[in-house]
């Protein structure tokens, strides 16, 4: 199963990493989506509140993109090493990061996506 999960999280970093973020067929309807330590905490259900809060988010750059490095499985997590890299739509001024998502998928659906600044504590959050 944790092979077919990394593939699932793959298919979604796929678009992530030109900028398209509007896949929603690999997410349950119910999904959990949390930015764990970021300025704005935020918690949400749904994917409906999850892309919401993408949007919300995003809307203050443009060309986002989201690239991953490094993914691996803990069971029904998967760790994602990824780089987020944008241009601020008012200044145009480069922004990038290193960065982790951690994913929680169960039977073909992410239930869980946990986005993290701290990529030590996504890395201990992985393999809880």
């Amino acid at each position: 199963m944790s092979d077919e999960n990394v593939e699932i999280v793959r298919r979604v970093y796929d678009g992530w990493s030109r900028g398209d973020f509007s896949n929603v067929d690999d997410f349950d309807p119910d999904v959990e989506f949390e930015m764990a330590d970021w300025p704005h905490q935020t918690k949400v259900t749904g994917i409906q509140a999850m892309w919401d809060t993408w949007r919300s988010t995003l809307g203050a750059f443009e060309d986002f993109r989201s690239v991953a490095s490094e993914l691996t499985a803990y069971g029904d997590n998967v760790l994602v090493l990824n780089r987020i890299e944008a241009s601020g739509k008012e200044s145009g001024a480069g922004v990038s990061a290193d960065v982790a998502s951690l994913f929680t998928v169960r039977e073909g659906k992410v239930t869980r996506l946990v986005l993290y600044w701290d990529v030590v504590s996504a890395r201990i959050a992985a393999q809880t």
